[in-house]
Protein backbone atom coordinates (compact mmCIF):
# COMPACT_ATOMS: atom_id res chain seq x y z
CA UNK A 1 0.00 0.00 0.00
CA UNK A 2 2.58 2.17 0.85
CA UNK A 3 4.03 1.66 -2.37
CA UNK A 4 1.05 2.93 -4.22
CA UNK A 5 0.42 6.02 -1.75
CA UNK A 6 4.21 7.08 -2.80
CA UNK A 7 3.78 6.64 -6.52
CA UNK A 8 0.25 8.36 -6.39
CA UNK A 9 1.88 10.92 -4.75
CA UNK A 10 4.88 11.40 -7.79
CA UNK A 11 2.07 11.50 -10.17
CA UNK A 12 0.00 13.68 -8.79
CA UNK A 13 3.41 16.12 -8.31
CA UNK A 14 4.11 15.52 -12.41
CA UNK A 15 0.87 16.72 -13.19
CA UNK A 16 0.60 19.48 -11.34
CA UNK A 17 4.45 20.45 -12.02
CA UNK A 18 3.26 20.19 -15.81
CA UNK A 19 0.13 22.63 -15.29
CA UNK A 20 2.21 24.74 -13.56
CA UNK A 21 5.15 25.14 -15.97
CA UNK A 22 2.48 25.44 -18.73
CA UNK A 23 0.75 28.26 -17.13
CA UNK A 24 4.31 29.84 -16.40
CA UNK A 25 5.69 29.41 -20.32
CA UNK A 26 2.22 30.40 -21.77
CA UNK A 27 2.53 34.37 -22.66
CA UNK A 28 -0.80 34.16 -22.96
CA UNK A 29 -1.91 32.07 -19.52
CA UNK A 30 -5.93 32.96 -19.25
CA UNK A 31 -5.96 31.70 -15.16
CA UNK A 32 -9.72 32.53 -15.01
CA UNK A 33 -10.70 29.73 -17.56
CA UNK A 34 -9.43 26.83 -15.14
CA UNK A 35 -11.10 28.90 -11.61
CA UNK A 36 -13.78 26.64 -9.96
CA UNK A 37 -17.29 28.30 -9.41
CA UNK A 38 -17.77 30.37 -6.30
CA UNK A 39 -19.95 27.17 -5.20
CA UNK A 40 -17.50 24.98 -5.68
CA UNK A 41 -14.73 27.00 -3.97
CA UNK A 42 -17.53 27.53 -1.26
CA UNK A 43 -17.63 24.13 -0.50
CA UNK A 44 -14.53 22.79 -0.73
CA UNK A 45 -13.46 25.99 2.35
CA UNK A 46 -16.44 24.75 4.68
CA UNK A 47 -15.40 21.12 4.14
CA UNK A 48 -11.83 21.65 5.00
CA UNK A 49 -12.75 23.97 7.79
CA UNK A 50 -15.07 22.51 9.69
CA UNK A 51 -12.98 19.06 9.47
CA UNK A 52 -10.25 21.02 10.49
CA UNK A 53 -11.70 23.21 13.40
CA UNK A 54 -13.58 20.14 14.21
CA UNK A 55 -10.31 18.13 14.65
CA UNK A 56 -8.41 20.82 16.79
CA UNK A 57 -11.79 21.16 19.22
CA UNK A 58 -12.09 17.07 19.74
CA UNK A 59 -8.87 16.14 20.40
CA UNK A 60 -9.96 12.93 21.99
CA UNK A 61 -12.43 11.75 18.76
CA UNK A 62 -10.21 10.54 16.04
CA UNK A 63 -9.89 12.60 13.15
CA UNK A 64 -10.82 9.95 10.57
CA UNK A 65 -14.38 9.33 12.47
CA UNK A 66 -14.67 13.07 12.43
CA UNK A 67 -14.10 13.55 8.62
CA UNK A 68 -16.38 10.22 7.90
CA UNK A 69 -19.25 12.05 9.78
CA UNK A 70 -18.91 15.30 7.88
CA UNK A 71 -18.70 13.19 4.50
CA UNK A 72 -22.24 11.18 5.10
CA UNK A 73 -23.33 14.86 7.06
CA UNK A 74 -22.49 16.58 3.09
CA UNK A 75 -23.92 13.42 1.67
CA UNK A 76 -27.25 13.59 3.74
CA UNK A 77 -27.83 17.16 3.26
CA UNK A 78 -27.06 16.91 -0.84
CA UNK A 79 -30.08 14.19 -0.68
CA UNK A 80 -32.70 15.67 1.40
CA UNK A 81 -32.47 18.35 -1.13
CA UNK A 82 -33.35 16.08 -4.12
CA UNK A 83 -36.63 15.58 -1.08
CA UNK A 84 -36.98 19.13 -1.03
CA UNK A 85 -36.31 19.01 2.84
CA UNK A 86 -33.91 21.78 2.40
CA UNK A 87 -33.61 24.42 0.11
CA UNK A 88 -31.38 24.11 -2.89
CA UNK A 89 -30.84 21.42 -5.21
CA UNK A 90 -28.90 18.77 -5.58
CA UNK A 91 -25.54 18.94 -7.16
CA UNK A 92 -23.07 15.72 -7.96
CA UNK A 93 -20.48 18.87 -8.02
CA UNK A 94 -21.12 20.03 -4.36
CA UNK A 95 -20.64 16.30 -2.70
CA UNK A 96 -17.39 16.01 -4.56
CA UNK A 97 -16.61 19.75 -3.39
CA UNK A 98 -17.23 18.51 0.13
CA UNK A 99 -15.61 15.67 -0.11
CA UNK A 100 -12.14 17.38 -1.31
CA UNK A 101 -12.67 19.91 1.43
CA UNK A 102 -12.52 16.68 3.81
CA UNK A 103 -9.47 15.14 2.37
CA UNK A 104 -8.10 18.06 2.36
CA UNK A 105 -7.75 18.57 6.15
CA UNK A 106 -7.28 14.93 6.41
CA UNK A 107 -4.37 14.56 3.92
CA UNK A 108 -1.32 15.96 6.26
CA UNK A 109 -2.54 13.16 8.83
CA UNK A 110 -2.71 10.85 6.13
CA UNK A 111 1.28 11.85 5.14
CA UNK A 112 2.23 11.97 8.40
CA UNK A 113 1.11 8.25 9.07
CA UNK A 114 2.51 7.14 5.75
CA UNK A 115 5.96 9.15 6.83
CA UNK A 116 6.01 7.30 10.30
CA UNK A 117 4.99 3.89 9.08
Amino acid sequence: MQTVILWAGRAALVAVLAVVVSGALNPMHDASRFAPAPDVVEHVVYGYLMTLLAIVSFPRINPWLIGGTFLGLGAGFEVAQIFALVSGTFQWKDLVSNAAGVAAALAPLAVGRFRNS
